[in-house]
């Protein structure tokens, strides 16, 4: 993806300004990943933005109805496991980030 580098700087950008609420805990790890949700749902729309031209007439191609539906459903599933899988790297990198910053304090 053209944009991936700008992603990781703004993570470990979280991860340096969160490093309090950024811990390796249960609380610490659903607010990073809360976070990620939230940031990568713009990265999966841009990936959106880029595939549906293409997309689109290979589904408007397909004679059946029920075959259209059927990739309709199949892409929006993938962004999903995109966005989720994505989520789930970049809430590790700042968690990692936030624990760089933090050293080994109490």
């Amino acid at each position: 993806m053209r944009y991936h580098f700008w992603y990781v700087l703004i993570h470990v950008g979280l991860g340096l300004i969160g490093y309090q609420y950024f811990l390796f805990t249960n609380t610490g790890g659903t607010l990073a990943f809360g976070t990620a949700l939230v940031v990568q749902a713009y990265a999966v729309f841009e990936i959106h933005r880029e595939a549906w031209p293409r997309f689109k007439p290979s589904r408007d191609a397909e004679p059946s109805l029920q075959t259209r539906n059927e990739m309709y459903t199949d892409y929006k599933k993938r962004l999903l496991r995109v966005w989720f899988m994505r989520s789930c790297m970049y809430a590790l990198l700042t968690l990692i980030a936030a624990m760089a910053v933090r050293g080994e304090g109490p």
